[in-house]
């Protein structure tokens, strides 16, 4: 928690950009325009508001990219709509001022509550993608050996991390970034070349 001088030289602080611990409820009920008893209101603690606060993130990746590859019945779709997705969920407004604070999981008890909200939401979107990547093996999309685990971790990784540095960059840029990344995914592991061409469409 800060403390009071602290919280004056940096008024305005918000959880999504600065984490449980970088924020205070003072910091939440100023930006908020709130008085502490409306805050009360709703709210028993910080921690409840923070747990609701992830899993309302959780649910904007879900919505825009989770939800969609899941919905897909064929592999190579499944793929596209991942990183399809990734740009779509930059361009959410809700997340343009920065989700950073919501990795920066606190060192306290009330954390493994935090914790174990994280963990379903990584289970699951891991599951969807290990899943994708074993169907387009099934079908002879792609070609991935014994790296499928490993693959699906590493998927899991690229989508936590872009998101943080690419709301910095435009549009354009963005839609140029995913590209490469998803046509450096499909000449690593595609079945053929045609596969490839599809990522030009991102």
């Amino acid at each position: 928690m800060e403390g009071t001088a602290s919280r004056k030289s940096r008024p305005n602080r918000q959880p999504c950009r600065f984490g449980y611990e970088g924020v205070s409820i003072g910091d939440i009920v100023k930006h908020a325009k709130l008085s502490k008893g409306a805050r009360y209101w709703h709210y028993s603690g910080k921690e409840p508001l923070f747990l609701e606060c992830l899993q309302r993130l959780h649910a904007i990746f879900n919505q825009h990219i989770f939800d969609p590859m899941d919905a897909q019945s064929d592999a190579v779709p499944r793929i596209l709509q991942l990183f399809e997705g990734l740009r779509r969920f930059l361009d959410d407004p809700r997340v343009q001022r920065g989700i950073a604070g919501f990795w920066l999981i606190p060192s306290r008890p009330e954390a493994a509550r935090f914790i174990d909200a994280q963990t379903v939401f990584e289970t699951r979107a891991r599951d969807i993608i290990e899943q994708t990547l074993r169907l387009g093996a099934q079908q002879g999309q792609f070609d991935l050996g014994s790296d499928v685990e490993d693959m699906s971790r590493a998927i899991i990784a690229l989508v936590e991390a872009v998101v943080l540095p690419m709301r910095h960059q435009s549009p354009d840029e963005v839609q140029r970034i995913l590209a490469v990344l998803a046509r450096t995914l499909f000449r690593a592991y595609a079945g053929n070349e045609d596969l490839i061409g599809l990522t030009h469409s991102l």
